[in-house]
């Protein structure tokens, strides 16, 4: 449901035999009768920004009580806002007055945030008002395991730093997913508050409380990690060597992963399923891993639970590669090595298939294993 805004519908509609299908005559129609198709009007750059202009009831910098220093590069700025608005699935975050906050959200890293594609896209969204108090707690990508344990969770620790106990709603997105339940029962949020949100529309708050990201894009802090492992303090005596497997569907795929699971196998290796497992019990299978091998996903953020100085091998497809892994391997005191597979063919943003050189793994491991603690 989108249309461009590049030039007047006024005009467009003139021309619409030329110009326009007959679905983006109808979106075109509507955005002139109707007041649904949402539109940013400016852009705060950051919550540390925010002034009294723009609604705020309330900013408090947390950094010292969450992670016991000074604001630094990044302060863990919460803020209060009457009138907040979150545009579809918690895309963005705007004030009352429709100014776009950066450094949060889909804006979360992006070094040219004016030209960000979600705010020049128009979608059908229908204003929605919700009265009493909402803690924003997911994140944009938050229905990736990664993304909710390690940018979501910890923002938990933000709000509650802030002071922010009571509340009527606890903003997630829209997918409802068994892993966000299971933690956030943890954290004892009442499933009547928990609030899914639709990317269909424009949801409205009376107060919207919304805290910074809980660290630089890609700069895990180890005090993140800690209050995440906080969460699962059960102990038990699992596996010291593990291979996260990647289930052959998807984007992304290991097409040798069964030749490299049956010679990790030999060697002690135990092959374990992550998305077949609770977080506690993920937690619980981590917690004794001195080895820790996977391809690229999010089944690694499972290494936040693993002990201090374990070694973690993340195997990569050459054209997909980022360093959230290597950031929460240093954040928890873990050996980091990567190793890069070899493309089966032409790559594309809907396939990414590669085969990973056992023997290089298991050469890897070797010199893991020479420098144990």
């Amino acid at each position: 449901m989108e249309i461009n805004n590049d030039f007047p519908v006024e005009l467009v509609l003139m021309n619409t035999e030329f110009y326009m299908s007959a679905r983006q005559k109808v979106y075109a129609t509507m955005r002139l009768m109707f007041p649904f198709f949402w539109r940013p009007r400016g852009l705060v750059p950051s919550l540390a920004d925010l002034s009294v202009t723009d609604n705020v009831l309330a900013k408090r910098d947390v950094s010292l009580p969450v992670r016991g220093k000074n604001s630094g590069h990044h302060p863990l700025i919460v803020a209060e806002l009457a009138g907040g608005k979150i545009i579809g699935d918690l895309r963005l975050v705007a004030t009352a007055g429709d100014a776009v906050v950066g450094g949060l959200q889909g804006l979360f890293g992006c070094a040219d945030p004016h030209n960000h594609y979600l705010l020049h896209r128009r979608r059908l969204r229908v204003p929605k008002y919700w009265s009493g108090t909402a803690l924003l707690l997911g994140t944009a990508n938050s229905d990736n395991y990664y993304h909710w344990l390690l940018e979501s969770l910890p923002r938990w620790k933000m709000l509650q730093a802030a002071g922010y106990v009571l509340y009527d709603h606890v903003l997630l997105h829209s997918k409802p997913l068994v892993f966000q339940d299971e933690t956030l029962d943890r954290l004892k949020v009442p499933r009547e508050k928990r609030r899914r949100l639709s990317k269909n529309f424009v949801h409205q708050f009376e107060r919207l409380i919304v805290p910074a990201m809980p660290f630089p894009p890609e700069r895990v802090s180890p005090w993140a990690c800690a209050w995440v492992r906080s969460l699962f303090p059960e102990t038990v005596s699992g596996p010291e060597m593990i291979y996260l497997a990647r289930p052959g569907i998807g984007r992304r795929a290991l097409v040798n992963q069964p030749e490299l699971e049956t010679e990790l196998k030999a060697r002690g290796f135990v092959s374990i399923q992550p998305e077949a497992l609770t977080v506690a019990e993920q937690a619980k299978q981590l917690g004794s891993a001195r080895y820790v091998i996977a391809p690229h996903g999010a089944a690694l953020a499972n290494v936040v639970f693993a002990p201090a100085g374990a070694a973690v091998l993340e195997l990569f497809h050459p054209q997909h590669k980022k360093s959230y892994y290597l950031s929460l391997a240093e954040a928890c005191g873990l050996r980091y090595a990567c190793l890069d597979g070899q493309p089966t063919g032409r790559a594309d943003d809907h396939k990414l298939e590669c085969i990973i050189d056992v023997s290089a793994v298991l050469e890897k491991l070797e010199q893991a294993s020479r420098c144990d603690p």
